[in-house]
């Protein structure tokens, strides 16, 4: 039964390349062609053009399972986004915004850049997660030098919850070792024990040149650079600290008792389907 269809399809293949070389009222070159035809048979029908172009490669949508990546709105995290979906890993957004202590630029930056994220995945979840009302309450008891680092902590921490329910399997951030204060081996040590959470840094080892490169081709630089105000640098001050102290900041955390803001902020969060 398999050798009978072999060769149906041979004689079908035959068949239309038949009718296509009768259309074509040229002198044919097969050592070195002006222009190539292809073919491609499908269960849909038969499919010709002239041209192929390259597409960004990788691995299917989803074949990797689900990550939850943290979307701040800036550069970086596109592309760290975009990098773990092409190899086959589904992406669901968190993005942290301080809506109303600022404005709501960065929750419309990020809804803009969820539309052009479609072009590399078939829909998007995306969690837009109030933190205002934590990072206040950050400002009146933490030292202002380890602020940024106790921010991304609880945002590690919030984003391991969402994380479980939705059954992603890793954590997604922008994070390039050296950019920032926050992101000194040192920092990203104390931040990333916030999390039992895997968490991929897919830019980890790229200069910002590189990733600006990264997203300009994917065609998310023009959004990104717009102004926005960052909640990860909201009552920040201007030199944070790049050797932070774990036993510090946790021994502040507790102090803190944020679990009630937290529960509360989570009933607040607003999700969109792209």
């Amino acid at each position: 039964l398999r050798l009978r269809k072999q060769s149906e399809t041979k004689q079908s293949t035959e068949k239309i390349i038949n009718q296509i070389a009768l259309k074509i009222k040229r002198k044919v070159d097969l050592t070195k062609p002006k222009k190539e035809i292809f073919i491609e048979i499908r269960k849909q029908g038969w499919y010709l053009y002239f041209k192929k172009n390259k597409g960004s490669g990788g691995m299917p949508n989803g074949a990797s399972g689900k990550v939850l990546a943290l979307i701040s709105g800036g550069i970086d995290s596109l592309p760290a986004s975009y990098l773990i979906a092409k190899r086959g890993a589904r992406n669901i957004w968190l993005h942290f915004h301080s809506f109303p202590l600022v404005s709501k630029k960065s929750i419309n930056k990020t809804k803009d850049l969820a539309k052009v994220f479609l072009n590399y995945q078939p829909g998007l979840k995306v969690y837009f997660f109030p933190f205002s009302r934590i990072q206040t309450e950050i400002k009146l008891k933490a030292l202002a030098k380890y602020r940024i680092l106790i921010y991304r902590r609880l945002m590690l921490k919030i984003a391991q919850e969402i994380a479980r329910k939705e059954n992603c399997l890793a954590l997604v951030t922008g994070e390039s070792l050296a950019q920032v204060s926050s992101q000194t081996l040192t920092n990203i040590n104390v931040t990333g024990k916030a999390t039992s959470c895997l968490i991929l840094r897919p830019l980890i080892g790229m200069d910002k040149e590189e990733i600006i490169k990264l997203a300009k081709k994917i065609k998310t630089f023009s959004i990104s650079i717009k102004h926005q105000e960052d909640c990860c640098v909201l009552f920040s001050p201007k030199h944070a600290s790049a050797k932070a102290s774990l036993k510090e900041i946790e021994k502040i955390e507790k102090q803190l008792n944020l679990n009630k803001l937290i529960k509360q902020a989570i009933k607040d969060v607003e999700i969109i389907q792209f």
